[in-house]
């Protein structure tokens, strides 16, 4: 009952309760105190992911300025507004670095005629032109407007960055297209979309095979580039030849434009050539032998690795503990894409790579946060210490390893992109 008797409703409750919460949530220049455990992943503090228990971290003008144990707080810090995290884990924004969200429709008739048995290959010929069909009928901002509902899915799960391609066709107007979409999807949402181009092969046939190479070379590298895009190219059965592969490699370099060679089987071409041509990031888990992983690691070369795409693919992922153990960067997506099975929870992905790739806790975690800002180019996230972009997440658990510990339970209890919140529960 209201005042002087006046009935107030359920849903009016409701609405004054989550009000006088948003105000108890500071907006801008802030302090985070009462943080049971603070993922840093700087080496200032113990362990892969930095810890630091019992822990502060001071935000001003969009970054971090101060992250440590409270005690230790800059007095000049303690006049800020204050966020208290209850004893909460806070880590990084996580990052996904793998991603191919420019779709229309999905490929659920598929998935379950993959689930009777039948082979990949038949079950895409049966359900796999819905997407494709769907994609050519809607228009820029049709895909646009499903990019960003899917980003708010991310963002619910408290991915702040996002690796994000088509990769459909060799029809590469239509994937230029495409990516212009994801541009422009991305400069209406808080989220950051890293736009990627993908050449996924070229004709079968000498002639036009030559030509469109050459078309990929001359007009399309180049578009993309001024599109802001990093250029993936696939490498091995039915893609590009290494060769192929070496001339667009240049072709980049000579753009200014980050490249990602896309691992397909486990062909060590893939490997050889990053090393060669001093590729960046290596796409999906492979099996470099000992001497590679050791050059990778020195050269800084990442591998982006995408657990979820074994899901309802029946086959069993790569062992990637013994990677990291010899220095190699990693990074993690979901692959989000609409097959084998459509995947918008980067936590998921951090479970199953421990649950199933063999990392740790720990490795999964770092992976998700440092290791793909890391094979993204973006040195100012990922962390948390001063400088670093106030892109963070603060869970409802103790402890971050609680991530891949509660599959299926969304942990999110505030997200803060660039200092401001953008989710809070």
């Amino acid at each position: 009952m209201g005042e002087a008797g006046a009935a107030i409703c359920d849903a009016c409750v409701d609405l004054a309760v989550d009000l006088v919460r948003e105000r108890t949530t500071p907006i801008g220049d802030m302090v985070l105190d009462n943080i049971g455990a603070l993922a840093t992943n700087t080496p200032r503090f113990p362990g892969l992911l930095g810890l630091v228990t019992d822990a502060a971290l001071a935000i001003r003008n969009g970054r971090v300025v101060w992250a440590g144990p409270a005690e230790r707080t800059p007095q000049g810090l303690r006049s800020l507004a204050r966020l208290d995290c209850g004893g909460r884990a806070v880590l990084p924004g996580l990052v996904d670095a793998h991603t191919h969200l420019a779709f229309a429709g999905d490929r659920s008739e598929e998935f379950v005629l993959r689930s009777t048995g039948m082979s990949g290959a038949r079950a895409a010929r049966s359900g796999g032109a819905t997407t494709a069909r769907l994609n050519h009928r809607a228009d820029a901002a049709a895909i646009a407007d499903i990019i960003g509902w899917r980003l708010n899915r991310m963002l619910d799960f408290g991915v702040t960055t996002v690796e994000a391609s088509a990769g459909y066709s060799n029809d590469y107007e239509r994937e230029l297209a495409l990516i212009g979409t994801v541009v422009e999807a991305g400069r209406h949402h808080v989220v950051d979309l890293v736009p990627t181009f993908d050449v996924l092969g070229l004709p079968v046939t000498a002639s036009d095979r030559s030509r469109t190479l050459g078309e990929v070379a001359e007009l399309h590298l180049p578009r993309a580039a001024r599109l802001g895009a990093a250029v993936r190219l696939s490498l091995g059965t039915e893609a590009l030849t290494t060769e192929e592969a070496r001339r667009l490699i240049g072709v980049a370099a000579c753009l200014g434009t980050r490249t990602r060679i896309h691992h397909r089987g486990q062909t060590p071409d893939a490997y050889k050539l990053a090393l060669e041509a001093s590729v960046p990031v290596v796409d999906h888990a492979g099996y470099p032998d000992r001497d590679q992983a050791e050059q990778m690691a020195e050269m800084g070369i990442s591998v982006v690795i995408t657990p979820t795409a074994a899901l309802g693919a029946r086959r069993s992922p790569a062992s990637l503990r013994r990677l990291m153990e010899r220095g190699v960067r990693l990074g993690l997506g979901t692959d989000c894409s609409p097959a084998p099975v459509m995947v918008e929870s980067l936590p998921l992905a951090i479970t199953l790579a421990v649950t199933e790739m063999g990392l740790t806790s720990d490795q999964a975690i770092w992976a998700a946060t440092m290791g793909s800002a890391q094979a993204l180019g973006m040195g100012d996230r990922g962390w948390l210490g001063s400088g670093a972009v106030a892109d963070l997440v603060v869970l409802d658990a103790p402890s971050p390893t609680h991530l891949p510990y509660r599959p299926g339970t969304n942990l999110v209890w505030k997200v803060l992109k660039a200092g401001e919140v953008v989710v809070s529960k």
